[in-house]
């Protein structure tokens, strides 16, 4: 099924100047009226490097309907086609004393993969041309041509010996940059790193990276994210992302990545290396501490199991314990009994008085949740409102998200006050009295109901 790629050039398009070439080739006379040209901007590429080649149709007269009758070949070249949309209009030129108008109507951008003589061939266009020289919609009447374009010729230069060992395959002129999610982060949280490489040169894909990161930070071993490639003319740039954990505190700047590509301007391998970033990193959010296993105390080698024979003495000391304790508590008993008959007695020979009202019993303790309980459950509640990782956040940046989530600015101000209560109850001197625990799970309690309940500004 053939692909239309251009309807009507129309005579009175915009008129631009015409490119520059440094290779060109028409396989048809100058004196016909509609041929194709092909041109490359490096006929002597090394291998690797990316260079483009053009077809531009010429033509006289009334612009003709065209759509491709064949795509090029190309045995030993990766190829890849510019889109379309980047194609110039017509414009007038002369041509052997003749004027035409040309039209880009191909472009490709190539890259050869060995050294030698290579060819791209077999491009060829059907073109409609009105019979009565002006452009119609019918076209039942138009005469059909197949134009086929001239070869372009490639003669690949072999890349210098010997190559580095860590060379990645790139060739081209390139820019690393990398950018942290983050600036600060907690031991054992995970950091996003974005990481781009852009400039002249063919990236189809991300070239092999050298990761070159501190004691103490390590690239996690998950599923690397799809590459976004993305060409705009003669630049390319791809893009990725890395997971990095770091496993202590500190303050770390470094260069975390880096390649080798050869630059076909210099005919060298230079090392392209990114941009240095710095990060905070900061202790990890404290865990409620749980009690130790109860484990079974081990016998000392010197301690021996009760022998088999002094069973009927132990059960004779037993009993005899038994017997005193049940003769101590009915002694306690009688003397209780006695002491109350007393009590009562002379309590009967004073005055009544009215009964005073007992003052209520404060609890000595709350039954709340602890702070770190509490801490948690509250970020369980900010993770309800689209906030992926509240813990890992700074102050700002918490609140940074809970604005842009359309929170309550009162509920804000709440969250970063009960916050700062939690973090001074977990970590200052002494505990906190049961009545500040009391009025810290009231609160948290309040300030979790208003975030699930989804009011926003």
């Amino acid at each position: 099924m053939f692909t239309r790629l251009l309807f009507w050039l129309l005579p009175l398009m915009l008129v631009l100047p015409a490119s520059n070439t440094r290779a060109a080739n028409s396989g048809t006379p100058s004196g016909s009226k509609l041929y194709i040209e092909s041109s490359l901007d490096n006929a002597n590429p090394w291998v690797g490097q990316q260079v483009r080649l053009t077809y531009t149709l010429f033509f006289s007269g009334t612009a003709p309907q065209i759509e491709d009758k064949s795509q090029p070949e190309h045995p030993g070249i990766w190829a890849r086609e510019i889109t379309p949309e980047n194609y110039i209009d017509s414009s007038p030129v002369s041509k052997n004393g003749a004027l035409f108008r040309k039209a880009i109507i191909k472009q490709l951008r190539l890259a050869p993969l060995q050294s030698g003589k290579l060819t791209v061939t077999g491009y060829r266009l059907r073109c409609l041309v009105p019979q009565q020289g002006e452009a119609s919609l019918d076209s039942r009447n138009d005469v059909e041509t197949i134009v086929t374009a001239p070869p372009a010729t490639l003669q690949a230069r072999a890349l210098p010996k010997p190559a580095p060992a860590d060379f990645s395959g790139a060739v081209g002129h390139f820019t690393l940059a990398v950018s942290p999610a983050n600036s600060t982060i907690h031991a054992g949280e995970p950091l996003n790193l974005s990481v781009t490489i852009s400039g002249k040169g063919n990236l189809d894909a991300t070239p092999p990276l050298t990761v070159l990161l501190p004691e103490g930070i390590q690239r996690e071993a998950s599923a690397t994210p799809p590459d976004t490639v993305a060409a705009k003319g003669s630049t390319s740039s791809v893009s990725t992302t890395m997971t990095l954990v770091a496993s202590k505190e500190g303050a770390f700047r470094f260069v975390p990545v880096k390649f080798i590509a050869f630059d076909p301007e210099s005919g060298r391998y230079e090392t392209v290396a990114s941009n240095a970033i710095a990060i905070r990193v900061t202790a990890g959010l404290a865990a409620t501490p749980q009690p130790p296993p109860a484990a079974a105390m081990p016998l000392r080698d010197d301690a021996k199991a009760p022998d088999a024979s002094n069973g009927p003495l132990i059960a004779l000391m037993s009993a005899a314990v038994l017997a005193l304790i049940f003769g101590l508590h009915i002694r306690y008993t009688k003397r209780h009994k006695r002491a109350g008959t007393a009590n009562k007695t002379r309590d009967e020979a004073k005055p009544s008085r009215p009964a005073a009202t007992p003052a209520p019993a404060t609890s000595a303790k709350t039954d709340g949740k602890s702070p770190q309980s509490l801490r948690n459950e509250l970020y369980e509640a900010l993770k309800k409102t689209g906030i992926g990782n509240p813990a890992g956040l700074t102050s700002n940046e918490l609140g940074k998200l809970m604005r842009e989530k359309r929170v309550k600015a009162q509920t804000i101000a709440e969250v970063m006050a009960l916050l700062s209560g939690i973090d001074h109850a977990l970590y200052a001197l002494g505990e906190a009295s049961p009545e500040k625990l009391e009025a810290m799970n009231r609160n948290a309690a309040r300030i979790m109901a208003s975030l699930s309940s989804g009011k926003q500004q």
